[in-house]
């Protein structure tokens, strides 16, 4: 079994990542018994209290499920919780900031597109109240970041596509941790001028507008990241 030896640095969350990495590369695939703790311990070089605070976090989100009797097992999971499970919450790097822009510029356009297409005037509405709140926050305030990322996830769900809601789902810690990121590099209410942009585009239906607002809110923020570096 490929486990790997954990060193004395954050020694639980370790643990965690290792066990998790053994989950998503199918080492340990679904309905499996996994070691017990004492197994555990010696295969790592770590404590057994390292190995319970561990096994316990996975278990408090489901990874992992323990059977009375019988011992620990990995959970039967579909695909999107797997993933929303084992998904870092990103402390990106500057290049995976820029890609992730980059990642974000092509698919958000797009759900733009089809949001244009298929959105309902209660979710339009809700666009208006998130524009409203942003407004009424310190631009560079956790507040209006959360708020930011909330008007991406309406957007993508406006697009009535499953594959973009779920993703979009998945990777809306790692598209806020972006936002943050991004906003030291942001102009003043230039988030509120694309996202009017937007709304507008959407409540008149207007597919290829809503796309290329979209496009370039995001295109924008890519310039200004480059134009740091």
């Amino acid at each position: 079994m490929g486990i790997q030896k954990i060193g004395r640095v954050n020694v639980s969350d370790a643990v965690m990542d290792e066990i998790k990495r053994l989950i998503s590369s199918g080492e340990w695939p679904a309905d499996s018994k996994i070691p017990s703790e004492n197994e555990l311990a010696s295969m790592m070089g770590v404590s057994r209290v390292s190995i319970r605070s561990a096994l316990q976090k996975l278990s408090s989100v489901g990874l992992i499920e323990s059977r009375h009797g019988e011992g620990t097992f990995v959970s039967k999971l579909d695909g999107g919780q797997v993933m929303n499970m084992l998904l870092p919450v990103a402390v990106l790097t500057y290049d995976n900031q820029k890609y992730m822009v980059e990642f974000r510029r092509v698919i958000e356009s797009e759900q733009a597109y089809l949001a244009a297409l298929r959105i309902t005037q209660e979710e339009l509405n809700l666009l208006k109240e998130n524009y409203s709140k942003m407004q009424k926050v310190d631009s560079l305030s956790q507040a209006c970041s959360e708020l930011d990322v909330e008007f991406h996830m309406l957007v993508a769900k406006a697009s009535k596509n499953p594959m973009f809601i779920q993703t979009s789902n998945i990777l809306r810690d790692t598209i806020l941790d972006n936002i943050l990121y991004v906003r030291k590099y942001t102009e003043e209410n230039q988030a509120f001028t694309y996202h009017r942009r937007i709304i507008d585009a959407l409540e008149q239906r207007d597919a290829p507008a809503a796309k290329e607002a979209m496009y370039e809110h995001l295109e924008r923020l890519w310039e200004l990241i480059q134009e740091d570096s």
